[in-house]
């Protein structure tokens, strides 16, 4: 049964609710299902290890998320800042791209096998661009809502179109600076020897840095192990996980009483997060009862005043990421709807 604690104050506009609906189409196919089941078993399969990612979390380095103020114009919060001026969290996040997703997942392998230390060499992993039934393939731990299909002239799998979406990502962070492809574009097993970079990026590291776990004396934001072992990080959008990303920095702003405080200013220039997506994901995670959220400057009506509407104090859940994340959102989507 959907969470009880979930704000259901409002039923979904009609807008809202064909979004739902299409997302919701989107995760729920047996094909999906499969992928997401079988991700974190993948990960193992790499080798031994896990301990440190089940015990410390997924960690980075806080520039991946928040970028200082004095390598930023000044802008407002009517549009977020061009994308080479954000962080790389908010950089490579696209509403259709895996990028992201594969990142993060790419730094779950090296801390979930490597020593805290130690380069990512992800190459020694042998995993593959596509993979096959006997071989390990980008495709089988980046899951994405991709279907098969063909046309008159092309036949494209489902397990083609991800390893498409993967190349895509991959071009995508090699323009931000956070992976090195060594072999020209066209090279035979061009992906084969990736190199994952520096997580804070080339603008802040000032060339190319090959990525190491942090150590334990290392400054990191913090994301739940569950967003990786219950795969969270396979059905949440970039935007809802870049809040959460920001949640868990709470970087220029502060804590109260367990609650992150991120003013409108630092969230949209340090964090690049616009303030229609950031109102989009922060009630989704509340449905998936990721976020607990404690509004401030309202009226008795509900009406938000005008100097105060963005300034919501914010905190994980860290319970939440402990249950499966693709049956959660499944049930809070199904609720949202049929309201």
């Amino acid at each position: 049964m959907p969470n009880a604690e979930l704000d259901f104050s409002r039923p979904p506009t009609d807008r809202e609710r064909v979004r739902l609906e299409a997302r919701l189409r989107r995760v729920g196919t047996p094909e999906f299902r499969r992928l997401v089941d079988g991700v974190y078993p993948n990960l193992r399969s790499l080798g031994p290890g896990h301990g440190d990612l089940v015990s410390r979390g997924l960690v980075m380095r806080p520039g991946f998320v928040f970028r200082s103020s004095d390598t930023l114009r000044d802008s407002s919060d009517r549009s977020a800042p061009p994308r080479e001026e954000r962080p790389p969290a908010t950089r490579v996040g696209n509403s259709r791209g895996a990028a992201l997703r594969t990142y993060l997942l790419a730094l779950a392998i090296a801390q979930a096998h490597r020593k805290k230390g130690s380069k990512a060499r992800l190459n020694d992993f042998g995993i593959e661009i596509l993979g096959a039934s006997g071989s390990l393939g980008w495709p089988d731990i980046v899951a994405t809502p991709a279907v098969q299909g063909a046309s008159a002239r092309v036949y494209l799998s489902a397990r083609d179109k991800r390893a498409r979406a993967v190349r895509a990502a991959l071009v995508t962070l090699q323009k931000a600076g956070l992976v090195l492809v060594p072999q020209a574009q066209g090279a035979r097993g061009r992906y084969s020897n990736l190199v994952l970079l520096n997580e804070s990026g080339v603008e802040s590291t000032g060339e190319p840095e090959e990525y190491t776990v942090p150590k334990p004396d290392t400054r990191v934001v913090v994301l739940p192990s569950g967003f990786i072992t219950n795969g969270w990080v396979h059905v949440l959008e970039d935007s809802e996980i870049a809040l959460l990303l920001m949640v868990a920095s709470h970087e220029g702003g502060w804590l109260e009483g367990g609650y992150a405080v991120v003013p409108a200013a630092v969230r949209l220039l340090n964090y690049g997060i616009h303030r229609d997506p950031y109102s989009t994901a922060r009630k989704t995670l509340e449905w998936f009862g990721l976020i607990d959220v404690e509004e401030v400057g309202r009226h008795d009506d509900g009406r938000a005043e005008d100097d105060e509407r963005m300034v919501h104090r914010i905190r994980l859940r860290v319970d939440q990421f402990e249950r499966p994340g693709l049956d959660l959102m499944q049930e809070a989507l199904s609720s949202q709807i049929s309201r």
